[in-house]
């Protein structure tokens, strides 16, 4: 599969935003019992790819940019709104999304109360090539991250636990990128 085939039949109502949230109460509550869709970006410039250490729960360490689906969005309108709202990339064409795979991450904890009851996503996932310029131009929301880095594809593994399920996880999404 090349894209993430989207339908929609017409006459749709989306009564929310994409920033629209759910009131904290019902959100916590509808983590116990529902799947969430998110949209999760790899960003790659040759032989490099970009790592970022979250600041919060679900996973306070190295991941990828990304971050929940709105209801009434496609794929390709997550992931350009992501890239957008995460990492400052805007105005990206859906050419530039490459569909990698799509990945379900079981967390053991997560933000909201009670952390230890965790949370349950999946993760469709699109490379996105930058261009030299855009890499140097690119930077991460300081709320979401407390860092990032460009690393080599082949040193990836050296920073992550290859007996910590998530990051078995990312070494999975990063074993299916296009090759360089």
């Amino acid at each position: 599969m090349t894209d993430v085939p989207h339908f929609q039949e017409s006459g749709r109502v989306n009564p929310t935003h994409p920033d629209d949230r759910l009131p904290e109460d019902v959100y916590t509550r509808s983590l116990d019992y529902l799947v969430f869709a998110c949209v999760d970006l790899v960003f790659t410039a040759g032989s490099q790819m970009l790592l970022a250490k979250r600041k919060t729960l679900p996973r306070a360490s190295w991941w990828i940019v990304g971050g929940r689906m709105a209801a009434g969005e496609s794929p390709k309108e997550a992931a350009r709104r992501k890239a957008a709202k995460e990492a400052r990339l805007e105005g990206l064409s859906d050419d530039r999304f490459r569909y990698v795979g799509v990945y379900s991450t079981c967390f053991a904890t997560r933000q909201q109360p009670p952390q230890q009851h965790g949370s349950h996503s999946l993760n469709l996932t699109f490379q996105v090539e930058l261009t030299v310029e855009e890499q140097q131009r690119m930077t991460l929301r300081s709320d979401e991250y407390d860092t990032w880095q460009w690393v080599e594809r082949s040193e990836v593994s050296a920073l992550l636990n290859a007996n910590d399920g998530l990051d078995e996880a990312l070494l999975q999404v990063i074993g299916d990128l296009a090759p360089v």
